[in-house]
């Protein structure tokens, strides 16, 4: 099955979502051939996934994974698809620390660096936050302090087999583009950035429908974030429909070169985090609050994008956002 697959698509041939549904179910249910499915993965990254292929991907793996029992109108995560290779900071994490501040759930969900030096996981745990919480921990993160770090291993286990496979790689593939789409927590609000513009109208297509409201982006300078430099695409998603514009960081009276917003190691990382949250208005800082800007935006607690950018930077300057920090830290600092 996984060969007669491999030879299609390595002739560009694009997969039906049955097809590609029965390998995922096969593979996870039956030893892995890591240099087959290694090859299959490499092919499809090549050829393009269609949606029905992600879809089927989206849709085997989430049905083995632990959900959580969580609903609340206003739960958001800002999970990006990474890949983009640009080396930044972690931007969607430190703007869903931000987001928290405000009246919303943010279910953050994320994992350790496959293809960048650090990933929310690893500057999370850098800053003292336990990102092995357990199920009432998060729960109640999420009730008392609007925020919860979703550590996508303990959530997604048949992804244990995939894992090791994907590290040897190294290069982005599809689950790339899973990570987004497979929170455990029900959502109605989601920021997703993507690699590219290609998976980018692929991702807008999956979640219409699914969310009450969505913004998908990917920037002209090629960041899955909204970017301080170029302009950037964004994919609005409302209900059933999907409604396309550019923010240019410039009408928001911002302007930096990619340079300044490089990131390096968790510890690095970290540390930059901690900087922004004691009101430093580096390019770091402008960068966090745009993206916070947009996400308060699509949450419906912000009139448009500069309103937003505005909302944002008033909690990191009256210390509101330190403060929110200090409290994760203490909260779910880890246990013995």
């Amino acid at each position: 099955m996984l060969t007669e697959a491999l030879e299609a698509v390595t002739n560009r041939k694009n997969l039906d979502y049955e097809s590609v549904r029965r390998i995922i179910d096969t593979i996870l249910d039956q030893e892995l051939d890591e240099i087959k499915f290694g090859a299959f993965l490499a092919a499809l990254k090549t050829k393009g996934e269609t949606v029905d292929e992600i879809l089927a991907f989206i849709d085997a793996f989430y049905e083995k994974a632990r959900k959580l029992n969580y609903h609340h109108p206003l739960t958001v995560d800002t999970c990006g698809t990474g890949g983009d290779g640009k080396g930044t900071f972690n931007i969607s994490t430190a703007s869903a620390i931000v987001l928290s501040c405000f009246d919303v759930k943010v279910a953050k969900h994320g994992n350790r660096s496959v293809t960048s030096q650090s990933g929310s996981a690893d500057v999370l745990e850098k800053l003292g936050i336990d990102i092995f919480a357990d199920e009432e921990r998060i729960l109640e993160g999420l009730e008392k302090h609007n925020f919860a770090f979703l550590f996508a291993p303990l959530y997604h286990p048949a992804m244990k087999k995939v894992a090791n496979l994907r590290k040897a790689l190294g290069i982005r593939t599809v689950f790339n583009i899973l990570g987004p789409l497979l929170n455990p927590v029900s959502l109605n609000y989601q920021i997703v950035g993507t690699f590219s513009f290609e998976v980018q109208d692929k991702v807008a297509a999956i979640l219409r429908g699914r969310r009450k409201r969505a913004a998908v982006v990917h920037s002209f300078d090629g960041l899955d974030e909204v970017s301080v430099c170029q302009k950037t695409r964004v994919l609005e998603v409302v209900n059933d429909e999907i409604k396309e514009y550019n923010l240019d960081p410039k009408d928001f009276g911002i302007n930096f070169e990619i340079e300044a917003i490089k990131g390096s190691t968790p510890e690095e990382n970290a540390k930059i985090l901690l900087k922004i949250f004691e009101k430093e208005k580096s390019p770091y800082f402008w960068a966090v609050v745009l993206n916070c800007g947009l996400a308060l935006y699509i949450c419906e607690l912000a009139r448009d994008v500069q309103e937003g950018i505005s909302l944002a930077s008033k909690m990191i300057e009256t210390g509101k956002a330190k403060s929110k920090l200090k409290d994760l830290l203490t909260f779910y600092k880890p246990r013995g």
